[in-house]
């Protein structure tokens, strides 16, 4: 069944320049994080360095403004100050803590598309979900065996791709808009 969207005349025309910019802009970028991933890779841990600092920063604010006496009340600006800090200051530091979070989510996601697969078994495409689990499993384990050596080297990989394929995406929204 399709579903017709009814949308202003102008409204096709006034997004369809941005989503082609952006779409194209995110491929690049992901393409840039696919032949240079470790370069990618420093610059979202620096990114998220910085992000920790300004929220450490921005929380000190608030705990000199408000007064406060509880050791409790500090130890969040001080905790994002210090990690912020360590990351700026090694960022492979923050590379591996980042690439072990995505090994942890890839097991998580391999162990619930095992259980999917079997409670589905007699139902056709349960072999998908297993497929999937299987699939994150060895990526889960590929990136261990090498942590934290090859940690910028996957963290890179791993966002060029989401890059990539999301600007793809949004190009091809934006492509769709030019036959609404």
């Amino acid at each position: 069944m399709n579903t017709i969207i009814h949308t202003p005349d102008n409204f096709a025309d006034s997004m369809r320049k941005p989503l082609m910019f952006i779409g194209t802009l995110m491929a690049l970028l992901g393409a840039f994080g696919l032949i240079f991933p470790n370069v990618l890779s420093v610059a979202i841990e620096l990114y998220l360095g910085w992000i920790m600092i300004t929220g450490g920063l921005l929380w000190l604010y608030y705990a000199f403004k408000l007064h406060v006496h509880s050791v409790g009340g500090w130890i969040k600006p001080i905790i994002l100050l210090v990690a912020g800090g360590l990351w700026l200051a090694n960022p492979s530091i923050g590379i591996a803590a980042l690439t072990l979070l995505i090994t942890f989510y890839l097991f998580t996601d391999a162990f619930g598309s095992f259980a999917m697969a079997f409670e589905r078994r007699p139902i056709s495409g349960w072999v998908w979900l297993l497929f999937n689990g299987v699939i994150s499993l060895i990526l889960g384990i590929m990136i261990l065996s090498g942590w934290p050596a090859t940690s910028a080297f996957f963290l890179g990989i791993f966002v060029g791709i989401s890059l990539l394929f999301d600007g793809l995406t949004v190009l091809m929204l934006g492509s769709t808009l030019k036959k609404l």
